[in-house]
Formats: C-alpha cells, sequence, structure tokens
C-alpha cells in the first residue's frame, strides 16, 4: 500500500528536521558561549566524572597554597623577630656585659644596668611580635601575650608560668608545709613549661595529611606551624641553679649592675662571682638562639619550595580541567558556522518548496 503525500505531512517531516537542526545550532553556540563541552552530567557522564575528581583536587590544591602563604608570612615575620632577638643578644653578650666585667674603675657599671633592664624589655617586645591578630610565639595560644612580668616578683612569665620553674631546691626532712607547697608549684610550674614546648598546630600544605588509628594527625603529613618563644629563649635552670632563659639572665645582670654603688663597686663578692657566670651562660644561650634562628631559616626554605610545588601542581590541575572541559574554540566556532548554514539551508528549502495544495483540504 502506497501512503499519500500531503503537504501536511511535508510540513510535519520538515518541522521535524528544522527543530534538529535548530537544537544542533542551539548547542554549538552555547558551546561556542561556554566554552564547554558539556554544562550537565547527563551530556557526558565520563568526563563530567573526571572534571569532578579534577576539580576537587584543584579545591584542595588552592586551599592548601593559601595554608601555605599565611604559615610563610608567620615564619618570616617570626624569622626578623628571631634576628632582632639574636642581634641584641649578641650585643649585650660581645660587648655590653664584657665591659662591665672588665671596667677598671667600674664607673659605668650602674648605667650599663640601666641599659641592660632596658634590653631585657626589648627583647620581651621581640617575643610578643604578632602576625595579623595572633602571637606568634604563644605555642596554640595565639590570642593572649606570651611574655610578661610579673609585678610582684619581677619574674619573667610564659603564659603565667615562671620561665625559671625548677630553681626550688627540693624539701629535706624537717621542712616546713610552706617550702613544701612552694617546691610542688615549682615542679608543677616546671611541667607546665615542658607541655606547652610541646604544643603543635598541625596544618595541611600537601604533604598527605594522615591519621592513625586513635584518630592523631601523624606529625610526617602536616606542618607544624606552632612556634613557642620558650624554645627561642629557654626556660628552667641548669645545675648550678641559672636561668636557662637568655632575657632572665639579662634581667638578672641588669639587678646585679643595679645594686653597684656610684664608683662601680660591686655591692658583694657573691654579685661578681654570679654576674661572671651569667655572662657565660648569656653566651651560651645566644648559641641555642643562633641555633633557633637557623631552623627557622631552614623551615621558611621549605615553605617557600613548598609552595612553589603547590603552584606547580595547582597549574597542571588547571591544565587537566581545561582539556576535559573546555572545547577547542577552533573547532567549536567551524561546528557553530556549519550549523547556521544548514539552519539557515532549511528555511530557505521551507519558504521555496512548501506550499498548500487542493488535497490538504480534502477529508
Amino acid at each position: 500500500m502506497i501512503s499519500r503525500i500531503t503537504s501536511n505531512a511535508m510540513m510535519k517531516n520538515y518541522k521535524s528536521n528544522l527543530m534538529k537542526s535548530t537544537n544542533v545550532l542551539y548547542n554549538s553556540m552555547t558551546q561556542v558561549m561556554t566554552q564547554r563541552k558539556f554544562n550537565s552530567y547527563a551530556e557526558d557522564p565520563a568526563a563530567a566524572t573526571q572534571a569532578f575528581q579534577l576539580r576537587r583536587s584543584a579545591w584542595r590544591t588552592e586551599s592548601q597554597i593559601e595554608n601555605s602563604q599565611t604559615v610563610t608570612h608567620k615564619f618570616n615575620t617570626a624569622y626578623e623577630a628571631v634576628d632582632s632577638i639574636y642581634e641584641t643578644v649578641t650585643t649585650i653578650t660581645k660587648d655590653e656585659t664584657l665591659r662591665a666585667l672588665n671596667d677598671p674603675t667600674g664607673g659605668g657599671r650602674k648605667s650599663l644596668g640601666i641599659l641592660l633592664d632596658q634590653r631585657a624589655e626589648d627583647l620581651v617586645q621581640s617575643l610578643n611580635a604578632k602576625y595579623g591578630d595572633n602571637f606568634i610565639f604563644a605555642g596554640n595560644d595565639g590570642e593572649n601575650v606570651p611574655f610578661s612580668w610579673d609585678e610582684a616578683t619581677g619574674q619573667l612569665l610564659y603564659r603565667g608560668v615562671n620561665v625559671n620553674a625548677g630553681s626550688v631546691p627540693e624539701p629535706g626532712q624537717g621542712a616546713t608545709q610552706a617550702e613544701i607547697d612552694a617546691y610542688e608549684k615549682d615542679q608543677a610550674d616546671l611541667a607546665k613549661l615542658q607541655q606547652m614546648m610541646k604544643e603543635t598546630t598541625y596544618v595541611d600544605l600537601g604533604m598527605g595529611l594522615q591519621e592513625d588509628a586513635s584518630g592523631n594527625i601523624i606529625s610526617t603529613s602536616a606542618f607544624n606551624s606552632a612556634l613557642s618563644g620558650l624554645s627561642i629563649t629557654g626556660f628552667g635552670v641548669d645545675e648550678e641553679g641559672l636561668p636557662n632563659n637568655a632575657v632572665s639572665i639579662v634581667k638578672e645582670l641588669s639587678d646585679i649592675l643595679g645594686r653597684c654603688d656610684e664608683d662601680g663597686n660591686w655591692a658583694s663578692t657573691e654579685d661578681q662571682e654570679r654576674a661572671v657566670a651569667l655572662q657565660k651562660k648569656l653566651d651560651t644561650s645566644l648559641g641555642d638562639i643562633t641555633s633557633q634562628h637557623t631552623e627557622l631559616s631552614t623551615k621558611v626554605s621549605f615553605l617557600n619550595t613548598n609552595e612553589e610545588r603547590l603552584k606547580s601542581t595547582a597549574d597542571t590541575l588547571n591544565t587537566q580541567i581545561v582539556g576535559v572541559e573546555n572545547v577547542d574554540m577552533a573547532d567549536a566556532i567551524t561546528a557553530m558556522s556549519y550549523a547556521q548554514y544548514c539552519y539557515n539551508a532549511a528555511l530557505r528549502v521551507g519558504t521555496n518548496i512548501l506550499s498548500q495544495s487542493l488535497i490538504d483540504y480534502m477529508r
């Protein structure tokens, strides 16, 4: 049986084909405008899945770059502060304390004592440096000032704890309750200082952040951004009862020199011997500060190198994303031009060959 060909039937087929040409033109124009191969998951599930994985990696890398830049700026500021501390302690050790100890007339000891008192204040100000709204050398408690002076005793405090903890001797038999309490408090303060030295603030810098079975971050998979001022200047006392903290040493030297008379004579032989011992101890502390200065320099170099690596990774991921998601503009424009040509041709066919005939009105 031969079907009857009518103008309506031809019009119906024509409209269907014209709609297909319109859709092809619309899709090609959309690709040119958005420069994307697909705009929904259904258009290309495989490419969309790959693009999602790449974008997730790119977002994580961008976050790691931001973390790295923040930590790098913090450590650069810390390095400058430690550099200032190093220069100050060097000046005190190699010049000012030697002049005070070796001055044959002793006339300048009292004035040097005043100078050292100011030096101690300068060191505390450097140790209380801030980056943004946080104190750099406050461990993981960046909101509160780390170093301060006890107004009652004149001792240097780190977050409220005496940095010279460990100086109270263990009470023997027959000790009073006050002596026992003082020793226990001193030991508790020392334990607090040791604990604060171990504080950590881990940051994800793209080193494969992982946790152990207990849910704790594996230290080698993240960067510890916590900085303690105790690691710079020391804490506690040595076997001879001398303070390990450089600021405390300078402060005690200032007090000893301040007790000298106007002619520079020592207040006592004990003061003189103590001053000599403190000067030698300060020289040792300078070596420790130098080590911390070098360690900070190494960490800053690592952070800079790591940031460059993260940026390189981000560039590689962006290149892959462009390859998966973006169209070749030359091909896309060519396809759009061809689709436009086909659409115009279809319109021209419609106006030239389609017309109503008598048979379309027959029932």
